[in-house]
């Protein structure tokens, strides 16, 4: 719980910052998913939810909602990661919190600019934890 309860507070404090948003700009809370419970389930989530986003190509409001749709699942595999990994994986686990974040807030208000240098950081991040699972 106290992981939890710090994984919560490094999102909210950093997040805005991160995400060149404003400091009182935070995402909205439209989807409340059930935690992920294994490592197997984390890991399938956080494969299947990249190659999802993988397929959107022109970063239209339709597909920038549908990112941020999956961004809700994503966040879920990836906070199963920071709270489960150890040493250089968590630390890899955090970075993609980050930027999970960073993509739900920024496809949330149709940043298209933003949401294409956070995927590029994205999937350079992915790549390196898919093949560390």
């Amino acid at each position: 719980m106290k992981k939890f309860i710090l994984i919560l507070s490094v999102f909210a404090f950093t997040t805005p910052l991160l995400a060149n948003a404003s400091p009182d700009e935070k995402p909205t809370q439209h989807l409340k998913l059930a935690n992920v419970t294994s490592m197997e389930d984390a890991r399938k989530i956080f494969i299947d939810k990249t190659s999802e986003i993988k397929n959107y190509k022109k970063l239209d409001a339709t597909e920038l909602h549908q990112i941020h749709m999956i961004t809700y699942t994503l966040e879920k595999s990836v906070a199963y990661f920071v709270e489960n990994m150890k040493q250089e994986k968590q630390e890899l686990a955090k970075k993609i919190a980050v930027i999970v974040e960073d993509i739900h807030i920024n496809s949330e208000n149709n940043r298209k600019n933003k949401i294409e240098l956070h995927l590029a950081k994205y999937f350079k991040l992915a790549d390196k934890i898919i093949a560390k699972l």
